[in-house]
């Protein structure tokens, strides 16, 4: 068997398996109703996303591969990820790639993806708050707000196309542009602000971290509002940063500082 065929016989085979798994699931939620974030989609779907969208990131992004930034992040996620309701084993594999933009923006993508620009690195002053960021991005991961806002978006079966030798990058590359500035909702914003306070508290990183992260942002805007993509309209900055703070002052873990060179780390990215 030529290796074109064969690429072409697994890919209709995974077409098949995950048309399998979405009937599967549908069904499961039909008898048995539980209240979830999450499309009627199959978690295999994740999986089977997550190279193309990292593809495509890579393609269409300048992606920052420098060690010291790499490091930085490493170390970050590897404080955040065991922190995870289960350990952050039940979920997606999660990965970071910072992304050279003045933007100051974070933003999750299907398959367990976390894009962060230079432009929010360099308005933070401390990996803790960086923690408190993706903190709130992990909430967005482990729900799959990014896989449910697809479904929607695109369909199921544009998606099923997409990993089973389709229109694949097409398809992720207009996911990518516009997740970008992707809003959730203010309930699934809230509930990931939370998410984040909670999370800093049992990784034992300072929870105060999320809010002081917020005001940073919301100082960056006078300076540059047309690239401050990361506040939603629909959820003032003020209160959001007030929750964070009253919701932190409950918690009671002991914190202990990220062993990052935060400074060193900005300073080793690129020119603005």
């Amino acid at each position: 068997m030529t290796p074109r065929r064969l690429a072409r016989e697994l890919g209709i085979l995974l077409g098949v398996l995950l048309a399998l798994a979405a009937a599967a699931f549908a069904a499961q939620r039909l008898f048995f109703p539980v209240r979830t974030a999450s499309p009627d989609v199959p978690r295999a779907l994740d999986d089977a996303l997550a190279p193309l969208v990292r593809q495509q990131v890579r393609a269409s992004q300048k992606v920052i591969d420098e060690p010291l930034v790499t490091e930085a992040f490493s170390r970050i996620m590897g404080r955040l990820l065991p922190a995870l309701p289960g350990g952050g084993s039940s979920g997606p594999r999660i990965d970071v790639l910072v992304v050279d933009s003045a933007d100051v923006n974070a933003f999750t993508l299907p398959g367990g993806l976390i894009c962060v620009d230079t432009g929010l690195i360099r308005a933070l002053p401390s990996a803790e708050e960086m923690a408190g960021v993706l903190g709130h991005e992990l909430s967005h991961a482990v729900s799959r707000d990014p896989l449910a806002l697809l479904a929607r978006h695109v369909g199921l079966a544009t998606l099923l196309n997409a990993v089973s030798g389709g229109q694949g990058g097409a398809v992720m590359g207009s996911v990518v542009q516009e997740m970008v500035s992707v809003r959730y909702g203010r309930e699934a914003e809230d509930w990931a602000d939370a998410f984040s306070v909670d999370l800093l508290a049992r990784a034992g990183i300072q929870p105060r971290s999320f809010a002081r992260a917020l005001a940073h942002i919301r100082d960056a805007a006078p300076r540059r509002p047309d690239l401050l993509k990361y506040l939603d309209p629909h959820s003032p900055i003020d209160r959001r940063i007030a929750r964070a703070e009253e919701q932190a002052r409950k918690e009671k873990a002991a914190s202990r500082p990220l062993e990052v060179n935060w400074n060193a780390m900005v300073e080793s990215l690129p020119a603005k």
